[in-house]
């Protein structure tokens, strides 16, 4: 059997916000991974498999949960992982202004 392989690193966005990414590989491919859009400390919106699928959580100020999920079913982890990073780094104002109305 394979080793799993933990990778975590940060992409810095303007006006403060920042991407955290955590991904897990076994022989090329991926496990889990979380890519979460990050300002001023807080979780606005992040992506993940924690479910065993690929999804959005949907993130509000006034919730300590997440108000909902977006699923990505017709997608594979990969291209999931991939969307999170271009979803966060060209719409990253728009989730703020979303997290920020709930």
């Amino acid at each position: 059997m394979g080793i799993i392989r933990e990778r975590d690193w940060i992409k810095y966005l303007p006006d403060g916000f920042i991407i955290y990414f955590s991904l897990k590989t076994l022989l090329g491919q991926i496990v889990s991974f979380s890519v979460v859009l990050i300002k001023d400390d807080l979780c606005i919106a992040r992506y993940d498999t924690a479910h065993g699928f690929g999804h959005r959580d949907i993130m509000g100020r006034k919730s300590a949960a997440p108000i909902g999920k977006e699923r990505y079913d017709n997608l594979t982890l990969k291209e999931v992982f991939r969307h999170a990073d271009e979803d966060f780094s060209e719409n990253y104002a728009r989730y703020y202004e979303d997290y920020q109305r709930h």
